[in-house]
């Protein structure tokens, strides 16, 4: 994830220097404008989504195909989420999976 390394502000401008990785590079395809920077932070994503595969109103819907696309076996069915608002347009921002890295789990047979 990102990290901002220095903010400078002066009058009404914000200049920040940012630490990504080069996966994080890379998906920027050498954009170099219309980018938002979002905290992912879970005492930020505050709303709580219930994820599916089937038509349930009330749900985030995935189809099958993106999920295989990405590798995601399976859907926890409570994920943390946002909206954001930024020059009249509205962004949601879901966290449809988290590393686990280093935490052991362990299942009943």
């Amino acid at each position: 994830m990102a990290s901002i390394q220095s903010i400078n502000m002066e009058d009404n401008d914000i200049t920040l220097n940012l630490k990504i990785s080069k996966k994080e590079y890379e998906l920027l395809k050498q954009t170099t404008k219309n980018l938002i920077l979002l905290p992912t932070d879970s005492n930020i994503l505050s709303e709580c989504l219930t994820t599916g595969k089937l038509g349930n109103s009330n749900r985030i819907m995935f189809p099958k195909k993106i999920l295989d696309k990405h590798n995601i076996p399976q859907l926890q069915k409570k994920v943390e989420a946002k909206v954001f608002e930024m020059d009249n347009d509205k962004f949601l921002l879901i966290k449809i999976e988290e590393s686990k890295t280093g935490i052991p789990t362990f299942k009943d047979d």
